[in-house]
């Protein structure tokens, strides 16, 4: 290991701790107290040939170890020698990693990921077994077997989901469930549910590969079947191949369905999908890729509600198959590691907006483009722009506002949606179909390549109107809106519900993003959005998918409060690993969204409310039940599950917030002061912070004093919305300090805790007067030995707060990173202790 003292930012250093430099991997090791029992000279060897791991094609190395009954400790080890090696939690040096194999023995997995150094073992683990009508055609004694090995799944990066992959499954209909402990006393069949329904799939043709995936924590068992990685999804709409396309649509009110393709109409007629109802289908011969082709319900044009590509302006789809487009590169980039979602730091932002200013440095044909996003060496009167500065930023994640085909004409943002599976043409350079499909994925490659994961921010409760859908039924749609505009969706439908799954895993599946913010999710069913989030994460294991969204509605009373999201209902979401975007904090940081006053950060509002907030809003029990208060503010069952801001694209943006309320002095005077202290308290605190795009350096949206349309600038002209790169010039000094909290908040465990358990026994909030202190011990074995120190001082005068015993360096302060000693915290500032 290297310590080394790292300026940051221009205000000061702070001691990072830094694997040595070290030759390239060709070698990896599992040193430890078995390696006598596998056949080494003595114990803790790093260069024992029989403890040699071997790399897999995706680029972890795995070992597989039969190990006789007892507790065991270990570690891994690179290039054959201690030079480099990794403890428990991927820490260089790290602490030994324990294990207990059952006094029988057995066959232990480990598997090393180079990009996070973390090895994780099977040992604990139970036998998980995918059982079946299918199993004797797989080499099993008989169907419907527990005890066959052939079928057994396996977790290799302990993460709970099991998966099993086979192209032997033939062609047909099959139903399976899931055992454990190669016996029937436990199993789980469809929906979780214990010695549940058997779970019907489907095999589209020989030789397909179809994946078998168990959730152990939500018992969820999801069945996969295609005819390889570019076929597309068994599910509804134009499913095309080079012989045929098959057209699906739900018709529940009508069976006089047809498709008219080339001028030439084809009757659909009824058929069974497994998983779906009042499906009809039609298959048309021939190769239709690219063909326009138009449903029709009852004799009246309908749109496809599965459409993968549209042409603009119309209802006709265009028969295409979006898995068969490669990125341009021919394949996708590595996603960015991530090893808790609480690492997550995410950045909000509008394509259009972000690039449409020439001051962007993109060029004309990409400003407000999906590709001008990621174009790279971009810069503004020698400042990095677009991709290269929030890669200076230091941000892990783009929250992309709506960016699915939407009903109006931009500048707008889009909360208008017309077809869920089809990128927005408006934000496109291209017409072609297959250019506009390698586009989005381009874009995505490019931040996965910068070290950025992409969030879809995804409107599935209203659409632009009730024409959408509603000349195929009415059931899309609720009887009482709920969104505010007239038409929301009624996910309370099965089928309806089923659309958005399917739309959810076409985007994760065919364009490779990471996650979703959902829009007013509140409008749905807590139990859908759980399965949903169930599914994902079962069926993509690995993907570490993050999706969250506004837990409310639009302003609606609603007779099933209740089912819906709420805060009361986001603990039954933990296991689905489904966060909410905290208003609780948000009000309490900043006050009323639009109001002229302010709260914590302008010096008054409730410091009570801070402090729980800088916990991350934990629930009172660690208990997964539903609350009986539907909207208390102690909803988080996990850190993952608070989604902490002060400041997103509704309502007035933070320094406007600021200005309104009478705060002036611009970046280097009380307004500055009052932003960088928001946003610090966002950034120290439990959970996952959101930034707004721009926030970083004192956007406004008030043109000529005009702040009620910067209160609801969502239609406004570019004038008002578009991101002005000058502005990161003028205020350098406060792009500094958001880029030095998150580069703090980053390399500070203390600062993202990731369990119920952590939050309640390592961490302890003090209210002194005005002031909020938080001590936090990122080590779970010595809770009460804290490491780190927040204090939020809303103040104007200077606080000394009473550190623990110990050496201890203040490393951040109103202006950012600093490295000094003393214990005093500056007024109307987060100030943060840490200790050596």
């Amino acid at each position: 290991m290297l310590a080394v003292a790292v300026a940051l930012l221009g205000f000061g250093t702070v001691s990072l701790a830094v694997p040595s430099a070290s030759a390239a991997t060709t070698a990896v090791s599992l040193p430890g107290t078995f390696d006598t029992e596998i056949g080494c000279a003595a114990d803790w060897q790093p260069d024992c040939s029989q403890a040699e791991m071997v790399q897999r094609a995706d680029g972890r190395w795995t070992a597989s170890l039969n190990l006789p009954g007892g507790s065991y400790r270990y570690k891994v080890a690179i290039n054959d020698t201690w030079a480099e090696n990794y403890g428990a939690g991927g820490a260089p040096d790290g602490s030994d990693i324990s294990m207990t194999v059952p006094s029988a023995g057995e066959r232990v997995t480990f598997v090393y990921d180079p990009a996070t150094h973390v090895v994780t073992d099977d040992s604990d683990r139970p036998v998980v077994t995918a059982v079946g009508d299918y199993q004797s055609e797989l080499g099993c004694a008989g169907d419907w077997l527990p005890t066959c090995p052939a079928t057994e799944m396996s977790d290799p990066d302990g993460d709970g989901v099991y998966t099993y992959s086979t192209t032997a499954v033939p062609a047909g209909n099959w139903n399976t469930k899931v055992t454990i402990g190669r016996s029937w006393t436990v199993n789980y069949g469809a929906d979780g549910v214990a010695a549940g329904a058997d779970i019907g799939f489907d095999v589209p043709s020989d030789g397909a590969t179809t994946t078998f995936s168990y959730n152990s924590a939500t018992h969820l068992m999801t069945v996969v079947s295609v005819s390889g990685p570019t076929a597309p999804l068994n599910t509804l709409g134009a499913l095309y191949t080079p012989t045929a396309t098959t057209f699906r649509l739900w018709s529940p009110d009508s069976s006089n369905v047809t498709v008219n393709v080339d001028g030439a109409g084809h009757p659909l007629t009824p058929t069974t999908l497994s998983g779906y109802s009042d499906v009809y289908q039609a298959v048309v011969g021939g190769d239709l890729k690219d063909r326009t082709y138009q449903f029709y319900v009852g004799g009246v044009a309908v749109p496809d509600p599965y459409a993968q590509m549209v042409e603009p302006g119309t209802t006709r789809g265009v028969v295409v198959d979006t898995a068969a487009v490669l990125p341009t590169d021919g394949t996708w980039s590595p996603r960015p590691a991530l090893v808790h979602r609480e690492d997550s730091v995410v950045y909000e932002l509008s394509v259009r907006d972000f690039t449409i200013d020439p001051s962007s440095g993109v060029e004309p044909a990409e400003r407000g483009k999906f590709l001008g996003l990621v174009r790279s060496g971009t810069t503004y009167d020698g400042v990095k722009t677009g991709i290269d500065h929030l890669k200076e930023l230091g941000v892990t994640a783009v929250q992309l506002m709506p960016s699915f085909d939407f009903g109006s004409t931009v500048p707008n943002w889009g909360y208008d949606p017309v077809d869920y599976n089809v990128p927005e043409e408006q934000y496109s350079q291209f017409s072609q179909p297959e250019d506009r499909i390698r586009e989005f994925k381009d874009m995505v490659n490019e931040f996965h390549r910068n070290g950025m994961r992409v969030i879809m921010d995804v409107v599935y409760n209203h659409t632009h109107s009730k024409s959408v859908f509603g000349d195929i039924t009415g059931r899309y749609y609720t009887a009482t809106d709920l969104s505010g505009t007239g038409d929301s969706i009624d996910d309370g439908t099965p089928m309806v519900a089923r659309m958005i799954r399917d739309s959810l895993e076409h985007w994760v599946r065919d364009y490779n993003v990471d996650g979703f913010r959902f829009d007013l999710v509140g409008v749905h069913h807590y139990d859908n959005v759980a399965s949903w989030a169930d599914y994902l994460n079962t069926a993509y294991a690995g993907r570490k998918l993050l999706m969250y969204g506004e837990p409310w509605n639009g302003g609606a009373s609603d007779p099933d409060e209740a089912a819906k999201v709420r805060y009361g209902t986001v603990p039954a979401l933990a296991p689905e690993h489904f966060g909410v975007f905290n208003g609780v904090y948000r009000d309490a940081i900043r006050g009323g969204t639009d109001s002229d006053t302010m709260a914590y950060m302008g010096g008054s509002g409730n410091p009570g409310a801070i402090a729980f907030g800088m916990r991350g809003s934990p629930t009172d029990a660690d208990s997964t039940a539903p609350l009986s208060d539907l909207w208390s503010p102690a909803f988080a069952e996990d850190p993952e599950q608070t989604v902490n801001y002060a400041s997103i694209h509704d309502n007035l943006n933070l320094y406007d917030k600021i200005t309104y309320s009478g705060a002036g002095g611009g970046a280097t005077g009380t307004a500055g002061r009052i932003d960088r202290f928001a946003t610090g308290m966002v950034l120290t605190s439990q959970g996952i912070p959101i930034i707004a795009e721009g926030d970083e350096f004192l956007r406004s949206k008030v043109v000529n004093g005009d702040y009620t349309t910067a209160m609801n600038s969502y239609d406004a002209p570019d004038a008002v919305n578009a991101i002005h790169w000058g502005d990161k010039v003028a205020h350098a000094d406060v792009f500094r300090y958001y880029r030095d909290a998150i580069a703090l908040r980053k390399s500070t465990a203390a600062l993202r805790l990731t369990t119920w358990g952590a939050v309640h026994h390592q961490l302890t909030t003090q209210v002194d007067g005005a002031v909020v202190i938080g001590r936090i011990s990122s080590d779970p074995d010595d809770p009460t030995g804290y490491d780190t120190v927040v204090v939020d001082n809303p103040t104007g005068s200077t606080y000394g707060v009473a550190l623990p015993p110990g050496t201890w360096t203040k490393v951040l302060d109103s202006y950012g990173s600093t490295a000094t000693t003393g214990s005093d915290c500056g007024p109307q500032a987060v100030s943060v202790f840490r200790r050596s």
